[in-house]
């Protein structure tokens, strides 16, 4: 029986006053990027001074992450035909100049459903998690009645980061583990797979009120795209992925429309971000608040018969201002935790459009480089950036943000940073939100493969201190380049680039946790605990690093030291519960691995029972506690626990050999033959169960299929003697 191995590893408004007659739906294939759809209770009816609202209106959040709104033709791009998304604009509200709060998938999508600001929600960075007993949209409509469902194409949405709340099903099928490293392309889920999905799920459910929300995640790195795309779009993969995104919004939006769906829905497309795609020395996002990553598209779809609305707008708004907006429409009042505004009655012509101020922030350089927080305030065109080296842009005459202002205008300057200050303190919240981790090993991973340098440090330094973004960028590049190439298979290359970065500023925490990490995939586990010890000298309770130090104890037999290590993870993490559960669990089970190893028993079993009382569905502790009860022939134990563990994963050939073992051990030849079997059907490979089923053959005097059985284990692995000799038995004829 093998034990289980657990091999860890280890971010003036401009008004345009044109008005839509709600002409009927578009005829056209239409695509939507974020589509809003909510649902009113059956027989609910929303009287409007502009008439009576559709009494069964449902919700169809649609968000195509990733999306620069001036990639869209319906914005103004010409390289590109979207021909689906843009055919949404007929009967609907198209916004020219809306600003993401955070320019970062989990942060952005978490102030976009809550309506609050990051740094009121808690969540700044991916990897956060959003505090239980936060409102959102989903959960405020599911109080009324609402069928609520979610289908999630990335794992920076995964449930685990807490905004599933208020849904009745949140699809996000990212099922990570510590035993292996996370692929970059299974982060993700194509289009056409989300919104199949979706389409099931609507066709069990839209005789209902119901808000779906659906999540695509194609425009963000690493693309997929067929050969025929590639040699097509040639340097331009991102537009290439932008076409079979707007192709496939288009059948969805065709089977809305063949469902009735189209009128009876409120539907909002959006996203939560750009790209930079170069500009500013930025390949992506996250790093910088420049335009080319705060401004989105955002277009709401009314319903028929809803009512007259502004075509186009131009005054600049933000993502927190969406649900505030749609939960008016609905005629549902805003909770007082919402913090942006509803936009409905400037929407409708009552309201004349003012001036607002638009918040945007990035901490992401912050967090991960030791420079100061980046915070910008739109002010109708102009647009101010809070850092050591202020900026400031007069975005109609100079969109791309090549010519800083700040020097000429600073009674300006002095206005923005002003009003930027009031209204951060103006919604300073209690920190009840916030919940901010340091991430498991396996988040660490995949959010690694996105581009992503996990959180992981301390955040107890002033945001506002450290040098500005823009002079470390060649840091961020090359540390961003490195973790390309590690999934390259180039992490020599890897290394010498976080070696020179760290060159330049040792005080760096994640990229040496992630040149550490890059170590022990070398195989160089000296190496790598040195850095990892490096870590903890600047950062005591940093969780990952304590983990990863275990494990490279572990692996260099430094037994006590390892214990140490996971038991200083456990009492730094246990405390911060759900949060950090990612990195607290596989400690817990590496603790009773290291006490395995010293062949300490009772410590081990108290270690798993622990564990179960924290993680009942922990297969690992129910398959080593079988281990041990079978080490002490307490046959009935070993085979409930085994048989828990297959409960919880039924297809570990591992286990089904473990249980087969206790069988053959018992006498009972033929339930052991069947469990052998079923290993080696699920791993063929598996030379053990090759040998197991062929001592259990034997001793049914199948002697035939015994020797084949024991050639088969010698010839997955020619140095397995148990196997050798049993063969040279069986063809003895004894």
């Amino acid at each position: 029986m093998r034990l289980l191995n657990h091999r860890g590893l280890a971010a003036s408004a401009g008004e345009a006053w044109h008005t839509s007659k709600d002409e009927g739906r578009p005829r056209l294939r239409c695509v939507a990027s974020v589509c809003l759809v909510v649902t009113i209770l059956s027989g609910f009816l929303c009287i409007h001074i502009f008439g009576e609202r559709p009494h069964f209106t449902s919700l169809i959040l649609i968000s195509v992450d990733t999306l620069r709104a001036d990639h869209l033709g319906c914005y103004g791009y010409r390289a590109l035909s979207t021909p689906h998304i843009d055919a949404m604009r007929e009967g609907a509200t198209q916004f020219l100049n809306v600003e993401s709060q955070v320019p970062l998938t989990l942060p952005s999508h978490a102030s976009l459903l809550t309506s609050t600001y990051p740094f009121s929600n808690g969540v700044a960075d991916n990897g956060d998690v959003l505090a239980q007993g936060a409102v959102t949209v989903a959960s405020l409509l599911r109080s009324r009645g609402y069928r609520t469902a979610a289908f999630i194409g990335g794992f920076p949405l995964d449930r685990r980061f807490g905004l599933d709340q208020g849904f009745e099903l949140y699809d996000s099928p990212f099922n990570l583990t510590s035993q292996q490293e996370a692929l970059q392309l299974d982060l993700k889920r194509p289009a056409a797979e989300v919104t199949l999905a979706a389409r099931r799920w609507l066709q069990e459910n839209s005789d209902s009120p119901f808000f779906l929300f659906l999540h695509l995640y194609d425009l963000h790195k690493p693309y997929s795209l067929s050969p025929e795309t590639l040699a097509r779009f040639r340097d331009r993969e991102y537009d290439g992925a932008l076409g079979n995104v707007d192709a496939t919004l288009g059948d969805f939006w065709e089977f809305l429309i063949s469902k009735g769906l189209v009128d009876k829905s409120l539907i909002v497309f959006l996203s939560d971000h750009g790209e930079s795609l170069g500009e500013h020395g930025e390949r992506t996002h996250g790093y910088f608040i420049y335009e080319s990553t705060l401004r989105v598209p955002l277009i709401i779809h009314w319903p028929r018969g809803a009512g007259h609305f502004l075509s186009r707008v131009d005054f600049p708004t933000g993502l927190t201002d969406v649900a505030p907006t749609i939960l008016q429409f609905l005629g549902i009042p805003a909770p007082r935790e919402f913090e942006g505004r509803s936009l409905l009655d400037i929407l409708e012509g009552r309201t004349p459009p003012a001036p607002r101020d638009v918040y945007s922030e990035s901490l992401y350089a912050h967090y991960h480089y030791g420079c100061a927080a980046l915070r910008s305030l739109r002010l109708g065109n102009y647009k101010y950036i809070s850092a050591p080296q202020p900026e400031l842009y007069d975005l109609s005459t100079d969109p791309a943000e090549k010519v800083n202002l700040y020097a000429r205008m600073n009674s300006l300057d002095t206005t923005c940073r002003e009003r930027l200050e009031k209204l951060r303190k103006g919604f300073v919240s209690d920190g009840s939100h916030a919940q901010q981790s340091a991430v498991g090993p396996d988040v660490a991973r995949a959010l690694r493969s996105l581009g992503y340098v996990a959180a992981t440090a301390t955040r107890a330094t002033d945001a506002d201190t450290g040098p500005d973004p823009k002079t470390r960028v060649d840091d961020y590049l090359k540390t961003e380049e490195a973790v390309t190439l590690s999934f390259a298979a180039q992490l020599p290359r890897s290394v010498e680039l976080l070696t020179s970065v760290l060159a330049q500023d040792p005080s760096l925490i994640d990229s040496r946790n992630l040149l550490a990490m890059f170590e022990q995939k070398l195989g160089r586990p000296a190496d790598a605990a040195e850095n990892f010890r490096k870590v903890l000298e600047r950062d005591p309770s940093n969780l990952l690093a304590h983990y990863n130090l275990g494990v490279e104890y572990f692996e260099l037999h430094r037994l006590d030291d390892a214990a140490r290590e996971f038991q200083a993870t456990l009492t730094v993490g246990l405390p911060r519960g759900a949060a950090v559960e990612q990195l607290t669990q596989p400690a817990e089970e590496m603790l009773g691995k290291t006490w395995l190893e010293k062949k300490d028993m009772a410590r081990a079993r108290n270690q798993y029972r622990q564990l179960l009382t924290l993680f009942p569905q922990d297969f690992a502790a129910h398959y080593n506690l079988g281990w041990i009860a079978s080490e002490e022939k307490n046959w009935a134990e070993a085979t409930r626990e085994l048989r828990a563990a297959l409960d919880i994963e039924p297809k570990n050939a591992s286990a089904h050999n473990a249980l087969g073992t206790i069988c053959l051990q018992q006498g009972n030849l033929t339930e052991a033959g069947l469990e052998f079997g079923e290993a080696i059907k699920l791993d063929p490979n598996f030379a053990r169960a090759h040998y197991d089923l062929g001592l259990t053959l034997a001793k049914m005097s199948k002697r035939n299929e015994a020797t084949r059985e024991f050639k088969t284990a010698l010839k997955l692995d020619p140095k397995f003697l148990p196997a050798q000799r049993a063969l040279d038995e069986v063809q003895r004829g004894e």
